[in-house]
């Protein structure tokens, strides 16, 4: 008989003597050395078939002579088996729910075209129900008209995935995707359908577009309302002092004595001009503006003053109205007042007291009423002290100062500026430019000597040369090259990020953490491993690998 065992591999022998001591095991059998206790004990109270609670095996027993012969046969792969349809229906059961709950309807057939499953999407989007479809050909929904097209069919038909638009008998425009799922040698075993209404898409896209053409009305209102309701509103100015320079221009903006706007390059000196003109009661007539820097002298005279025919050589032969005949009841600006000539400060003077304008060349005297709005970014008073400026005239002009101050001086006002220019700029390109709070602390540590149209310039500039949505510090730097003094404000506002640690560290310091404070919960690494839920074993080995001691 012992030779005989000796011989069996597949299953564990072992023999029992009458008072359950091992006489022989064979290697499989070893494997349930633990259980021998438990297997020699039911053998002696005559146990001859039975199981093990502990491991998957069943138990044979009988007697032989003076001892017991028992196998064990291990039932570990049926257990495995059994495991495994359990998680493949939980899979199944798991995706069902996820193509039940979608939005779009989903259909799907089997390779012949007949539909197997669709879930509760498609019946509320085509009214087609479970017992009109499930179980049917596709070919038949055809035929009989409920379908006009089978999106399935074409996909098995071209052997590759299709998109369609069907039309249902209850009514329903729908598009149709239809994708094929092959097995492992390329064959066509099943195609899933998905569904949208297209009734529904095109109601989103007209009151989508409804919504935009209310918009566009919104906005021509409300540029109407700035420009005629609330005028502080076409000004950004957030600080105190910009809020009393607008203040004041609505104040004189009904009043017609002349007004010199004072202030540097690039402030707004044009702004407060069209605020004052636009509040005043010459509004809806001209509002002419003449650069007195950018003419020479003898152009800069027939153009204010006109000129009659023959006045010189070149003349137009029927002569010409001058700007400031023309802006009669209007506005005119005269821009670089200070970069004026002498001789014509002289000229210019007599029309501001007698209102009267001659033609260069004529001797008949015109009268004017007009309103005169002055700008200059000199200092008239130290030009007067050099005999450049004539010191009645500025008088005439200065009746009521404005002053603009720089943006350095206003520095609440840039991040709203900044704002403003990107909405221009997103609204004139097509873009969507942000700029991060970095970014927006550097500009306002810079001076701006070119004030806002230097700020304007530049944010245009970095929105349209920036590859992203968001402007940052990098691309300010591309942006600040041969600018010491961008550059310096950039510096200043820097940030000293701490070093990025690489994931894989941070991820097993944190497991570590996890793992002692566990242990310290617990008192035994069976009971940690359950509350971490892992294996006892894998436990064991990380506490290990990070050399944590219970």
């Amino acid at each position: 008989m012992n030779n005989f065992l000796k011989q069996i591999n597949n299953i564990g022998t072992l023999t029992l003597s009458r008072r359950g001591e091992v006489l022989y095991s064979n290697n499989l059998a070893k494997k349930y050395l633990y259980q021998f206790e438990v297997i020699s004990n039911t053998v002696l109270q005559g146990g001859t078939n039975f199981c093990l609670n502990d491991y998957p095996s069943e138990i044979n027993s009988f007697s032989y002579r003076d001892q017991y012969v028992v196998f064990i046969h291990p039932m570990d792969k049926l257990v495995r088996l059994q495991k495994e349809k359990a998680s493949l229906k939980e899979v199944r059961q798991e995706l069902n729910e996820v193509i039940n709950s979608s939005f779009d309807g989903i259909v799907i057939s089997d390779e012949n075209g007949v539909i197997i499953h669709q879930n509760p999407s498609y019946e509320k989007i085509t009214g087609l129900s479970v017992k009109d479809c499930v179980g049917r050909s596709l070919r038949e929904l055809e035929e009989e008209g409920i379908i006009d097209n089978s999106a399935t069919l074409k996909a098995l038909k071209e052997n590759k995935g299709v998109t369609i638009t069907q039309k249902i008998n209850t009514g329903t425009m729908v598009l149709v995707s239809a994708v094929p799922i092959r097995n492992r040698h390329g064959e066509i075993k099943k195609v899933v359908n998905n569904v949208r209404d297209l009734t529904l898409l095109n109601q989103l896209q007209q009151e989508i577009e409804q919504l935009e053409k209310q918009k566009k009305e919104i906005d021509k209102e409300l540029k109407m309302l700035k420009k005629q309701k609330n005028p502080k509103l076409s000004i950004i100015a957030q600080s105190k002092s910009m809020k009393e320079v607008i203040n004041r221009s609505l104040r004189v903006a009904d009043i017609d004595s002349s007004v010199l706007i004072q202030g540097a390059s690039g402030v707004g000196k044009e702004k407060i001009l069209e605020l004052i003109h636009h509040n005043s009661v010459r509004k809806s007539h001209s509002l002419i503006r003449i650069n007195c820097g950018a003419l020479p002298e003898n152009l800069l005279e027939s153009e204010l003053f006109g000129y009659e025919s023959g006045a010189f050589t070149g003349a137009n032969k029927k002569g010409k109205v001058g700007l400031l005949e023309a802006a009669d009841k209007g506005t005119v600006f005269l821009d670089e007042i200070g970069e004026m000539p002498s001789s014509l400060q002289v000229k210019l003077l007599r029309v501001l007291q007698e209102h009267k304008v001659t033609r260069i060349g004529g001797t008949k005297e015109t009268s004017i009423n007009i309103r005169v709005v002055a700008a200059t970014h000199r200092n008239l008073v130290k030009l007067i002290e050099e005999g450049k400026f004539r010191e009645d005239l500025y008088y005439r002009l200065n009746v009521i100062p404005i002053q603009i101050p720089s943006l350095k001086d206003r520095r609440e006002d840039i991040i709203p500026l900044i704002y403003h220019f990107l909405h221009v700029i997103n609204q004139k390109y097509g873009i969507h430019r942000r700029i991060s709070p970095e970014a927006l602390d550097m500009f306002k540590y810079y001076d701006w000597p070119g004030n806002v149209r230097e700020l304007e310039n530049f944010v245009e500039r970095i929105s349209l040369m920036t590859a992203t949505t968001e402007i940052g510090m990098e691309d300010v730097r591309k942006e600040l090259q041969g600018n010491d003094a961008l550059q310096t404000a950039a510096d200043k506002t820097k940030i000293k990020s701490p070093p990025v640690k690489p994931l894989k560290n941070s991820l097993a310091n944190y497991e570590s953490q996890i793992i002692k404070e566990s242990l310290g919960k617990h008192d035994s690494i069976r009971k940690t491993a359950l509350a971490l839920e892992v294996d006892q074993s894998t436990l064991v080995r990380k506490m290990k690998r990070y050399g944590i001691e219970k």
